[in-house]
């Protein structure tokens, strides 16, 4: 039945244009194919990038604990009665490992209380920064690197065969019309 589909041989009743679209469905999926080498190499540069930083990023930053000098705003809760997560930013005291103690403005979750502990992340300075990038962070930051670049080229090529083949069906259905008006004429002539 593919086979067919296809047009592949000598079938009378296939058309130019019937080949040429069979052509088309089989080029964009052998280069859907060849694209799965390009994005996987995407993914896994981006993986490589990822662990880098890293790595960088554990040796630079330090974790701590710091003490809320302030509340956070109280939670809120959805009309479904689900709590909505959110980050607030209050003012909190630290102690940098081997330094000073500092104040500042951290992140924390809504309805976090004066005096509770939370764990910050400092930098070689003793500013407040992001956790280090963890190694699920650069596996899951490269696995969607390559699945995303591959659906795009997917996207890109599924768009461009139906849009080829949309040209086919006007070329035929103009190829039908005249064929008729032919036609027509013989067959009102008699």
């Amino acid at each position: 039945m593919l086979w067919r589909r296809l047009h592949l041989g000598r079938n009378p009743l296939a058309r130019w244009s019937d080949r040429c679209e069979a052509a088309l469905a089989v080029g964009a999926v052998l280069a859907a194919l060849l694209a799965i080498p390009f994005a996987a190499a995407a993914g896994s540069d981006t993986y490589a990038r990822k662990m880098l930083k890293a790595a960088e990023q554990t040796v630079d930053r330090r974790e701590t604990t710091a003490m809320l000098l302030a509340d956070a705003p109280p939670v809120r809760i959805r009309l479904d009665g689900v709590p909505i997560e959110e980050t607030a930013y209050v003012h909190a005291r630290w102690t940098v490992p081997g330094g000073p103690i500092r104040e500042g403005v951290v992140a924390v979750e809504s309805g976090a209380m004066t005096g509770n502990e939370v764990r910050i992340w400092l930098d070689a300075a003793g500013k407040v920064v992001d956790p280090p990038v963890t190694p699920t962070d650069a596996t899951s930051t490269g696995i969607g690197v390559g699945v995303g670049t591959w659906l795009a080229f997917v996207t890109l090529l599924a768009g461009l065969y139906l849009g080829c083949r949309v040209l086919l069906g006007r070329s035929r259905e103009t190829a039908l019309t005249r064929e008729w008006e032919r036609v027509a004429k013989d067959w009102t002539a008699a």
